[in-house]
C-alpha cells in the first residue's frame, strides 16, 4: 500500500482515543507513573465515515508552516548549538502540523495539544541553552511516538513495541544524565519510530532493499561511534534518510527535491569543522525533508 492509499484510509477509517490529563511538568512522555510513552492510551477504532476535506484547516495549517518556516529563516544562528536549538524547534513544530494533518477526525487533538503545549512550556522555563536542546529532543521524540500511535491503533503488537522503545529511550533520562546522552538516545528512538512507520505503509516493499541499506548504514554507525555526539548524528541522519521514502511515497516526482537535500548534506558536511556544526546540519536537514512531508500530507489529507 502507498503512502497516499494509507493516507485515504487514515481519512476514511477514523480512530477515537480516551485521553487521560498528562501535566506539563513531567518528563518526556511520561503520564503520572512515568511508564507509558506519549499517546499510549487505550484506543477503540470509530465507524468508518466519508471525509470531504477542510479549506479552512488546510488553509491554516499550511499557513503554521510558513510561520515555521520563516521563524526558521530567521532565528539565530551565531553558534552551533543556537544552530541546533533553531532546527530542533523547527522540527518538532512541523511534526505537529503532520500529526494535526492526518487527524482529521480530532480524535488525538487533545494529545497532540498535550505534547505541543508540554514542548512550548518547557521552552519557558529553560533558559539555559542544554535545557532548551533537551526540550526540542523530547519534543520532537514526543511527536515521533504520537505519529507512531496514530499509525498503529488498535494493533497491540505494534503499540507494545512502542511502549519498548519508550521504555528503553526514558532510561537515559535521568536526571543526572548529560545532555548529549539523552539526546542520542532520543536520535535513536526517532529512527525506530520512523522507520516502524514507513515499513508499515510500504506493503508491497518498494523500498526493502532501500530500508536495508539505511539500517545497514545505521547499524555501522553504531559499532563505530566513539562519543554520544556521534550516536546522536547518526540517528539523525538515518532518521532524515528512511524519510525520504516517505516524501517519495507521498509524491513520486519528489526526487529532484530530494536529490537536492542530499547535495545539500554532502556540501555543509563538507564545511563541517566540529561535531557541533554537524549535529546542526543533521538536524536540519530532518527538518526540512519533514517540512516538505508535512505540505505533502496537509494537501492530501485536508
Amino acid at each position: 500500500m502507498s503512502l497516499r492509499a494509507f493516507l485515504l484510509l487514515f481519512i476514511f477509517f477514523g480512530m477515537t482515543a480516551c485521553s487521560t490529563d498528562r501535566s506539563s511538568d513531567r518528563g518526556p512522555g511520561q503520564t503520572t507513573s512515568g511508564t507509558e510513552a506519549p499517546g499510549m492510551e487505550a484506543e477503540t477504532p470509530q465507524q468508518p465515515g466519508a471525509y470531504t476535506g477542510d479549506p479552512e484547516l488546510r488553509k491554516k495549517l499550511l499557513g503554521d508552516l510558513d510561520v515555521i518556516r520563516r521563524t526558521n529563516l530567521d532565528a539565530s544562528r551565531s553558534t552551533d548549538i543556537q544552530t541546533l536549538i533553531t532546527e530542533l524547534y523547527s522540527l518538532c513544530q512541523t511534526l505537529g502540523v503532520t500529526a494535526r494533518a492526518l487527524d482529521n477526525n480530532g480524535a488525538f487533538s487533545s494529545e497532540i495539544d498535550t505534547e505541543l503545549k508540554r514542548f512550548k512550556t518547557g521552552d519557558s522555563k529553560h533558559t539555559d541553552e542544554a535545557g532548551k536542546v533537551m526540550n526540542g529532543m523530547s519534543g520532537v521524540y514526543s511527536m515521533y511516538a504520537l505519529l507512531a500511535k496514530m499509525k498503529f491503533v488498535g494493533q497491540a503488537e505494534k503499540q507494545t513495541e512502542i511502549q519498548e522503545i519508550h521504555d528503553e529511550t526514558i532510561k537515559a533520562l535521568r536526571p543526572d544524565a548529560p545532555a548529549v546522552e539523552a539526546a542520542a538516545a532520543i536520535a535513536d528512538a526517532c529512527y525506530a519510530l520512523s522507520s516502524m512507520i514507513i515499513r508499515e505503509i510500504d506493503t508491497e516493499n518498494r523500498y526493502g532493499k532501500a530500508f536495508e541499506q539505511i539500517d545497514r548504514q545505521y547499524q555501522q554507525g553504531v559499532r563505530v561511534a566513539k562519543k554520544q555526539e556521534d550516536v546522536f548524528i547518526n540517528g539523525m541522519f538515518r532518521t532524515f534518510e528512511v524519510s525520504q521514502l516517505w516524501l517519495l511515497s507521498i509524491d513520486t516526482k519528489a526526487s529532484e527535491r530530494i536529490s537536492e537535500l542530499n547535495n545539500g548534506v554532502l556540501t555543509d558536511s563538507g564545511e563541517a569543522t566540529n561535531v557541533g556544526m554537524q549535529m546542526g546540519i543533521a538536524v536540519k536537514y530532518l527538518f526540512l525533508i519533514s517540512y516538505l512531508i508535512a505540505q505533502g500530507t496537509v494537501n492530501l489529507t485536508t
